[in-house]
């Protein structure tokens, strides 16, 4: 949001500069297309989690897209605050197709629990103008709710823009069909 109004303040001083009272919507609805619409893109995101006996310590994250998607990212931040991550990248040119259902690829990391940090985060990642990555959301995982995820694996689907096709329930995989 910070971004957006940088940039339409910049576009009206401009405007202002060159005699021009008021932006007309035409305008803005450029600038607003190279910015990302996180409230739109959270929608194309669902999670499961399974209970499948990984080792303890952590759990297994998985990111499911269409294969025909954008390639899509969740940075997994042990160390809130650093700039050291790991990432699971899955889409049209990143990830492994899916055994049970070959219109989906997937990326999968283990995440270790840190002892000394009071939270890990995932930043949901999408690219957006000139495939410039920018976060689309940030799931906290506070180290009081580790046991809730401790063993287990938690899947992140994320469909293409609006083609709805993680809300037919029989085209979520698990890590088994993986």
């Amino acid at each position: 949001m910070v971004i957006q109004l940088t940039v339409v303040g910049v576009a009206a001083a401009i405007g202002i500069a060159a005699g021009v009272v008021s932006i007309g919507t035409t305008l803005v609805d450029k600038i607003k297309g190279f910015l990302p619409d996180n409230e739109a893109d959270r929608k194309e995101v669902k999670y499961l989690s399974f209970k499948d006996n990984q080792p303890s310590g952590g759990f297994r994250l998985i990111l499911v897209n269409e294969k025909t998607g954008w390639n899509k990212a969740v940075r997994i931040y042990t160390n809130p605050g650093g700039a050291d991550y790991q990432e699971v990248k899955a889409g049209d040119s990143t990830g492994t197709v899916c055994k049970g259902n070959m219109h989906l690829k997937y990326d999968s990391k283990r995440v270790n629990f840190p002892s000394n940090k009071d939270y890990i985060t995932l930043n949901l990642m999408k690219p957006g103008t000139l495939g410039i990555y920018s976060t689309v959301d940030e799931i906290r995982i506070y180290k009081d709710k580790f046991a809730d995820y401790n063993g287990q694996t938690f899947v992140v689907y994320w469909q293409n823009d609006n083609s709805g096709y993680f809300s037919d329930p029989k085209n979520f995989v698990s890590p088994a069909d993986m």
